[in-house]
């Protein structure tokens, strides 16, 4: 492995990028080979990056979720395909079939229908958040404190589309899965993950709670190159502004509340990719099941598994996940088959951290799925589909909460024109049809599709999980 080129590469990410800092972990043979910080994790006080230093990963805590719910189902205390109303009868959506028919396994594979339902950006934007000292005009107190009394107020989510039918990735839901481990646990999801993850692997340094986080000694501080957030502290470190997450997350935490270092991460991978005897009390069947895809992206040959985006370069096989929080962008890709990962941890929202991942991989171990980033993707194409002359039915004006997004064709491709979902920067999206009214982003290999009305008319499109209507 050529530390050197690892090194340069991640030194030119930085500075490309003006990121104030970086982790990275790497695994291979099941080992941790390689750690190191680059740039600051304070930049007020230049205090350096470590491997030790802890970050809140965003929605790389799915896969811990998933890990919880497969090994209540190996023991056969969860049925995945039993609706989640036969084990928390408070549950409900404002569908009715929905209600009846959504289950583990659609909320575990982001398939639903629910997508983003509006709770968590609630939580997030509109509680007041005490650690914030600029003025905080109608923002409000406890909504949704628990995980039981969120679930209790899902009854106003509406469906995005039939269940089972499309991606749309539902923070949500994860939160409901959540509940649900430390329901038919009867163990607080907090001292569960910590009982039965975090402490067989020895991670030692893996926290439930953004206290945890932010009272540790060696922990980052969270960036960002604007100050239009709503989680704008009104302090700044030279040119970056400092954001703040949420005081209390716990409601979310199975979406996206776990706090972390590199090294712990890289522990992590090590026993997901240990399919003889796993730390994380999973056996082949169960790992492989969390590894393979249960959602597919139309025909690509891609898709999502339980917590983890599943990808193929030839016959070789990718997991992966990204992490997004205000001020945080995360991502942890392994090659199972190689017993090979790489952790990346940025205190800057809004980077594509996974670029970085795949850069790296590059240089350990070979081109995956390209020598470039600039080069498209790999997956199947759906060629019956992917006619200029059905894209039309596609072009026009979708709303979205960030702004309005535009949908048009170009040099045979139907790309998309809309504000990012943190910050509103403007990002262009290139699709290809993987299969009807379903996309992929050629570059980034994200799933896109659209939605009809009940007279088959495209009513609106799926992407992160948002509803984009059409206007």
């Amino acid at each position: 492995m050529n530390t050197q080129e690892i090194e340069n590469q991640i030194e030119n990410f930085r500075i490309e990028n003006e990121i104030p800092g970086i982790a990275v972990s790497l695994v291979q043979n099941n080992n941790i080979v390689y750690q190191n910080g680059f740039g600051y994790r304070d930049i007020l006080n230049k205090l350096p990056v470590t491997s030790k230093t802890i970050w809140p990963i965003a929605s790389i805590t799915k896969s811990f979720t998933s890990v919880s719910a497969l090994q209540l189902a190996q023991q056969k205390k969860l049925d995945l395909f039993k609706p989640i109303i036969e084990y928390l009868p408070y549950f409900s959506v404002s569908d009715e079939y929905a209600t009846k028919s959504i289950n583990t396994d659609l909320f575990l594979k982001h398939a639903s229908g629910l997508g983003r339902t509006g709770h968590q950006d609630t939580y997030r934007e509109d509680n007041y958040n005490p650690l914030i000292i600029r003025p905080q005009t109608n923002r409000e107190h406890n909504i949704f404190p628990t995980r039981k009394s969120l679930v209790e107020n899902l009854y106003s989510a509406k469906l995005q589309s039939y269940p089972g039918k499309f991606f749309s990735y539902c923070n949500e839901g994860y939160a409901t899965v959540g509940h649900l481990i430390e329901t038919l646990s009867k163990v607080n999801l907090e001292d569960y993950f910590s009982e039965y993850i975090f402490s067989n692997l020895e991670m030692k340094n893996t926290y439930t709670d953004f206290d945890s986080w932010r009272e540790s000694a060696d922990r980052t501080y969270l960036y960002s190159d604007k100050n239009n957030s709503p989680f704008y502290t009104g302090i700044d470190h030279e040119h970056f502004s400092v954001l703040e997450l949420s005081k209390d997350y716990k409601t979310f935490l199975s979406a996206g509340g776990i706090s972390t270092t590199a090294n712990d991460l890289s522990l992590y991978q090590i026993q997901t990719m240990n399919f003889e005897d796993s730390k994380l009390n999973l056996n082949s069947e169960w790992l492989n099941k969390m590894q393979n895809i249960n959602m597919p992206f139309g025909k690509s040959g891609w898709g999502y598994g339980y917590g983890y985006w599943v990808s193929y370069a030839d016959d070789l096989k990718i997991i992966k996940h990204s992490g997004g929080l205000p001020g945080v962008s995360t991502f942890s890709m392994m090659i199972p088959s190689e017993k090979s990962g790489v952790v990346v941890l940025i205190n800057k929202n809004e980077v594509k951290a996974s670029n970085l991942a795949e850069m790296i991989f590059n240089i350990m171990r070979g081109k995956i799925y390209r020598n470039k980033l600039d080069e498209p993707l790999k997956f199947n194409i759906d060629y019956h589909n992917n006619n200029v002359n059905l894209f039309k039915e596609f072009v026009g004006k979708y709303e979205f909460r960030q702004g309005i997004s535009e949908v048009s064709i170009s040099d045979g491709n139907l790309c998309i024109s809309t504000p990012s979902r943190l910050e509103a920067t403007p990002e262009t999206l290139i699709l290809v049809s993987v299969g009807k009214d379903t996309f992929m982003n050629l570059f980034d290999g994200n799933s896109v599709s659209f939605v009809r009305d009940e007279n088959a008319n495209v009513s609106h499109f799926l992407n992160g999980g948002y509803s984009y209507i059409k206007i």
